[in-house]
């Protein structure tokens, strides 16, 4: 069914058929709304790792016809920072071992696809409430005042894919300082919907309140954000302990370090098909982790 709408709209492209456009990329809206959830329960990760480029590139063309659907744009938000987040920034941290240069390569192709997917999000909200993306970079505090509950996806995934981009941007300054609102976004959500998807805001805050302190992070409050998102994830979430490990190492403290990653392991893939996929990679970059634990600790 996918490659039929996706045949359509091609064609169309090339004709002019500006109303099937419309009804493909509706179609296509709704349909990559619960793909997400396919590719998330997935046991083979590198087969999602070739399955998302299409997906994503699909959605850009359609986007080119039906500039303002919603779907289409939530959709190429997450799935650029889902990409990039999965199978670049991890591939990066696990490449710092043995090609440093590589690893500095993905960190730059991940923060450009998050930049990629922070805009469609930005692109998404503007639709419902315009002029906000400027409104963001002015006074980020009253501009999310206005966001609805009805909005909190769209907050959740705009939040994180800024956040990430800063976290692997940290050398660019124009980055660095949207960090105001990228906070901003992450606590309206957070005052919207506080358990939105299982403690999912709280996992996002944790690598901002990691930052350093002068940059307005804070460890305290780094593992209450930790302690939240896995009491609301019921600690089948492996994704949560990796990362609050980073604070642990932060801290120079190996002892939690070292437990945290060993938790994420003890996590069940198969027990939450919900968190399969995420799970698989988060295991696999806590068993790199912990074979270079000598790397990171120095007695």
């Amino acid at each position: 069914m996918l490659l039929r709408f996706v045949f359509i709209g091609f064609t169309c492209l090339s004709t002019g058929c500006a109303l099937i456009n419309g009804m493909v990329a509706n179609t296509a809206g709704k349909f990559f709304g619960s793909a997400e959830a396919v590719y998330a329960s997935d046991e083979d990760p590198e087969l999602v790792r070739d399955a998302l480029p299409f997906s994503l590139k699909t959605m850009e063309t359609l986007l080119d016809s039906s500039p303002e659907n919603k779907n289409i744009l939530l959709g190429a938000c997450s799935g650029f920072t889902i990409y990039a987040y999965l199978f670049l920034q991890a591939d990066a941290e696990m490449a710092e071992w043995d090609d440093y240069n590589l690893a500095l390569e993905l960190r730059e192709r991940a923060r450009k696809m998050y930049v990629r997917g922070r805009d469609y999000c930005l692109r998404r909200l503007d639709v419902t409430y315009p002029g906000i993306g400027s409104q963001l970079l002015v006074d980020p505090t009253v501009a999310v005042l206005d966001i609805e509950l009805d909005d909190v996806e769209a907050l959740y995934w705009l939040g994180t894919s800024w956040g990430l981009a800063i976290s692997n941007g940290l050398d660019h300054p124009e980055l660095v300082a949207d960090l105001p609102a990228v906070k901003a976004l992450l606590g309206r959500a957070i005052e919207l919907d506080e358990d939105y998807n299982r403690g999912a805001i709280h996992s996002a805050l944790i690598p901002l309140e990691a930052l350093p302190e002068e940059m307005g992070g804070s460890p305290s409050r780094a593992r209450q954000h930790f302690e939240r998102a896995v009491e609301l994830s019921d600690g089948l979430d492996a994704s949560v302990y990796v990362t609050f490990a980073a604070v642990a190492r932060g801290a120079d403290d190996r002892e939690e370090f070292e437990r945290l990653l060993k938790d994420a392991l003890a996590v069940d893939p198969d027990e939450d098909k919900s968190y399969r996929l995420l799970n698989l990679i988060s295991q696999k970059l806590a068993r790199d982790l912990l074979d270079h634990l000598d790397d990171l600790f120095f007695e």
